[in-house]
């Protein structure tokens, strides 16, 4: 799939990953290429487990640093299985 910034939001997602330590980044990192590698949301959730929820074509997905805490959230839609739109909140 094709993970692109919600239109309006690209100012805040920059700021909300700038904030991020380098671990939960990283942790960001991976959570998008996930995203990009998988066919659908669903075969997505099913790597990220509980992690993502998945409530028809919106989803969330918690940023997590050292496993525990929760430090960002990824906020996203999809039309189809082809194109994403997210953004990134931080939490601290």
């Amino acid at each position: 799939m094709r993970v692109v910034v919600k239109p309006g939001k690209e100012a805040c997602t920059e700021a909300a990953i700038n904030s991020l330590s380098a671990l939960a980044r990283e942790e960001l990192t991976d959570i998008i290429d996930i995203l990009v590698n998988s066919i659908s949301l669903q075969e997505a959730k099913e790597v990220l487990l509980d992690d993502m929820v998945l409530q028809g074509n919106s989803f969330s997905v918690s940023i997590r640093e050292n496993f525990q805490f929760v430090v960002a959230g990824l906020i996203g839609e999809s039309e189809d299985d082809e194109m994403l739109m997210i953004e990134v909140i931080s939490y601290s």
